[in-house]
């Protein structure tokens, strides 16, 4: 293949069509490189010199195309070679005593294959009026063709000889037509398809970025509220001015991690998967997530032991662990409780979200993890992208976890995600 490229020339250089255009001058000299001798043996030595002065004509066509880069100049000349043989051959080949149909349709052929779309009006024409001028002029003037063949068996070897020559030739000329063209549909495709796919992943990452900065800002902006509504004293203008720079940092650091993942994220979503400690790994995101908890008057419990280890996606991890716990918050009514725990089993750690919240309605329950299912206020009147859940399966199973829910209407519910404990806690990764 290496070879075919240094003759054609490589895609990423030269066009389909000036690929095709060397593709058929390769072919053109090979086919000459038989023609020469064969007509040498059937007794036509004045049409095999000519042959060999064409071969050297289309060499020549050949190299300004490919390495001089002169493909419109080298496919002019060419179709001015292919209509100068197109006349030799009626004329050294006893005219319609010979195969001239066959070059004809070869010469044709030929000009379809090579010439650009936009010179069809030109070389197309000129190709049939020149051959309707040789029927025309060897009907009306008898006796200006070169005689006949020396024999009538290589008048039938060379009638044999140019049809399996024309088959060859339109035969590997369309077959390599159709390759390239099935290359480039295939290309296109698999363009299509990856713009397809990176799209489908930047509208997720946004989605993220959305869904995970949208109630920490929601907070500041209540804090900012009521310093700005009501004039609380000194002591609870600090109490309030502390609590909004704690909740600004942990926004900015939350904003951080997701805008530095979702830059690495861009073209496709990337898993890397890695021992982690998982109180360690989760910790900061929790403390956020407590805070919003505590705004909604919900209690807040983190019970995941200091010294469980699961190998996963650090990343992908919070973010699981940020969508269940909001949706938790978003479904549970002040005065209700949410406790993060974990459950091992076998070598498969459990990591559950349980909520007293409101539950989910049977009727939902089919269609919670799909990307059909419909957004629903929560208890304040939270509005959400109805993409959490979606994305939690997706990422859960990239890390080849698992996820699911058991749920009962106006107690609550519990969501647990499952990844494998890591071999060695020496390896954990710290956060």
């Amino acid at each position: 293949m290496d070879i075919v490229e240094k003759l054609i020339g490589s895609k990423e250089v030269i066009t389909l069509e000036g690929r095709i255009f060397h593709s058929v001058c390769l072919l053109v000299m090979i086919v000459l490189a038989v023609d020469i001798p064969f007509n040498f043996f059937i007794g036509l030595p004045d049409h095999a010199a000519l042959m060999l002065a064409v071969s050297v004509a289309v060499l020549s066509i050949y190299y300004i195309s490919r390495f001089y880069n002169k493909i419109s100049l080298a496919i002019q000349i060419f179709q001015l070679l292919n209509l100068f043989v197109l006349i030799a051959n009626y004329y050294h080949s006893s005219g319609t005593g010979g195969p001239i149909n066959l070059t004809f349709i070869l010469s044709f052929f030929l000009s379809v294959a090579t010439v650009p779309r936009r010179q069809y009006w030109l070389w197309l024409p000129l190709n049939i009026f020149i051959m309707l001028g040789l029927l025309y002029a060897e009907y009306t003037w008898t006796g200006w063709l070169a005689g006949s063949y020396p024999t009538a068996e290589s008048r039938v070897l060379n009638f044999g000889y140019t049809y399996l020559i024309a088959a060859a030739l339109i035969f590997l000329v369309t077959m390599y037509i159709r390759r390239a063209y099935d290359e480039e549909r295939e290309e296109v495709i698999q363009k299509a398809r990856a713009l397809k796919i990176s799209n489908e992943t930047q509208n997720k990452l946004l989605s993220i970025l959305a869904h995970d900065l949208k109630e920490p800002l929601s907070s500041i902006q209540g804090y900012l509220e009521l310093l700005n509504e009501y004039k609380p004293d000194d002591q609870e203008r600090e109490h309030l001015e502390k609590e909004l720079l704690n909740r600004t940092k942990d926004t900015s650091y939350l904003l951080t991690n997701v805008l530095s993942w979702t830059k690495n994220q861009m073209e496709t979503v990337r898993v890397t998967l890695v021992p982690l400690v998982l109180q360690q790994t989760l910790i900061r995101t929790l403390k956020v997530l407590k805070s919003i908890a505590n705004d909604k008057g919900i209690e807040f419990h983190n019970d995941i032991p200091d010294d469980i280890c699961v190998t996963g996606d650090r990343d992908m991890l919070q973010l699981i662990i940020r969508n269940l716990v909001m949706n938790a918050i978003k479904f549970t009514h002040s005065g209700g409780e949410i406790v993060i725990s974990t459950h091992i089993k076998a070598d498969q750690c459990m990591i559950m979200v349980s909520d007293t919240g409101q539950g989910v309605p049977l009727n939902q329950q089919s269609e919670l993890f799909s990307i059909s299912a419909k957004s629903t206020f929560g208890t304040g009147r939270e509005k959400g992208a109805g993409l959490g859940l979606v994305l939690c399966r997706e990422f859960i199973e990239l890390q080849g976890g698992t996820i699911g829910f058991s749920s009962e209407k106006d107690k609550g519910s519990i969501f647990f995600v499952t990844l494998p404990l890591c071999l060695q806690m020496s390896h954990a990764s710290l956060f």
